[in-house]
C-alpha cells in the first residue's frame, strides 16, 4: 500500500545540501538523459536543485515499484527557464537520497 504525506520526507535544505556540486549529484541514468534532452548539463540540475523551495513540494510517497514501506519519493515541480520542471528524490534515508526524476511536466 502506498502511503502519501503532504510535507516532504527529507529536509529539502540537507537534500539541497547534497546536490550542491555536479561531483556531489547522484542521480539516475534516466533523469540525466532526461535533463539533457531537455537542453540541461549537470551544472543546471545543480542550479535547479539550488533553486527549490518548500513552496515547490509537491508529495511525498513511498515507493511503489517495487513496493516499499520505507523508500520515500518527495516530488517538486519547479518553475524554470520559462517551462516547469518536475523533480523527485528518493530514498530512505538522506545518505541514500537520489534524484530519480528530472522532466518537464507534462499538464496535457
Amino acid at each position: 500500500m502506498i502511503a502519501i504525506k503532504r510535507k516532504p520526507h527529507h529536509d529539502l535544505q540537507a537534500v539541497k545540501g547534497k546536490f550542491a556540486r555536479v561531483e556531489t549529484l547522484e542521480v539516475t541514468r534516466t533523469a540525466v538523459v532526461n535533463a539533457r534532452a531537455l537542453g540541461y548539463s549537470l551544472d543546471d540540475i545543480v542550479e535547479a536543485v539550488q533553486a527549490l523551495e518548500l513552496g515547490d513540494f509537491v508529495k511525498s510517497e513511498t515507493a511503489h515499484s517495487p513496493p516499499n514501506s520505507k523508500v520515500w519519493h518527495d516530488t517538486y515541480n519547479l518553475p524554470w527557464d520559462d517551462r516547469w520542471l518536475y523533480l523527485k528524490f528518493a530514498g530512505e534515508t538522506l545518505i541514500d537520497v537520489i534524484l530519480r526524476s528530472f522532466k518537464e511536466v507534462d499538464y496535457g
